[in-house]
């Protein structure tokens, strides 16, 4: 089961996008299953009020505008019919027993799907739009985490790659091969350097780079 994970910005609202690899495709659509973790609406001081009893969701395709398309009552799930050779994304609204509403989360991870169809018809092919260094999990870990990252589709050939960790003092202390195949793919980083040692507890900086695109995340190892 792939996994992007998008962290809101707001109450903390976190988008968890979960793509089952066995769904079957219905016609020109794909089941995917996006959860969120429950959270508080915000009163007018800033303070956390009860939790959302039932969450309106919102999607946008393509660039048309965000439209709702469902409200979930007292659940953190809903799956989407995810058009072909459409880009789609969601975002929640909260709302508490007063039915007052939260700020909306941040829009998940973008997802496409190639209108044709993989090799034995059965499984979906998710197809990136951009690339993504996905947030390891879990964090903090012990002993080991698993890293995402994605290469989209039109990404050119022979573009530069890297997906290396960090220390706190600059010193890259280990560097992966990173699969160059579009979509999204999963290495896990067992707390040691590329010699073979264990490293001491704290926070590390995972930089990956596809083409012109960097991105970094934190990550903490605890013993």
């Amino acid at each position: 089961m792939n996994r992007i994970r998008k962290t809101g910005l707001v109450m903390v609202m976190s988008i968890l996008l979960l793509v089952p690899l066995g769904a079957v495709a219905q016609d020109d659509t794909v089941p995917v299953t996006f959860g969120w973790a429950a959270c508080p609406a915000i009163d007018g001081d800033g303070l956390p009020r009860a939790l959302a009893v039932r969450y309106e969701v919102f999607v946008q395709r393509g660039t048309a505008d965000e439209v709702l398309v469902a409200t979930v009552d007292a659940d953190t799930e809903y799956t989407l019919q995810a058009d072909r050779g459409v880009v789609q994304r969601i975002r929640v609204v909260g709302y508490d027993s007063l039915d007052r509403p939260s700020p909306a989360s941040e829009w998940s991870d973008p997802i496409y799907f190639d209108v044709e169809r993989s090799s034995d018809d059965d499984t979906p092919r998710i197809v990136p739009v951009e690339p993504t260094l996905g947030p390891n999990y879990p964090n903090p870990f012990n002993p080991e985490t698993r890293i995402a990252y994605s290469v989209p589709v039109d990404s050119p050939t022979g573009s530069r790659m890297a997906l290396e960790i960090y220390n706190l003092r600059g010193q890259r202390i280990r560097t992966f091969d990173p699969d160059s195949d579009p979509g999204w793919h999963e290495v896990t980083w067992d707390g040691k350097d590329d010699r073979g040692m264990v490293q001491a507890t704290g926070t590390y900086v995972t930089r990956y780079v596809c083409g012109d695109k960097v991105d970094v995340g934190k990550m903490t190892m605890i013993k």
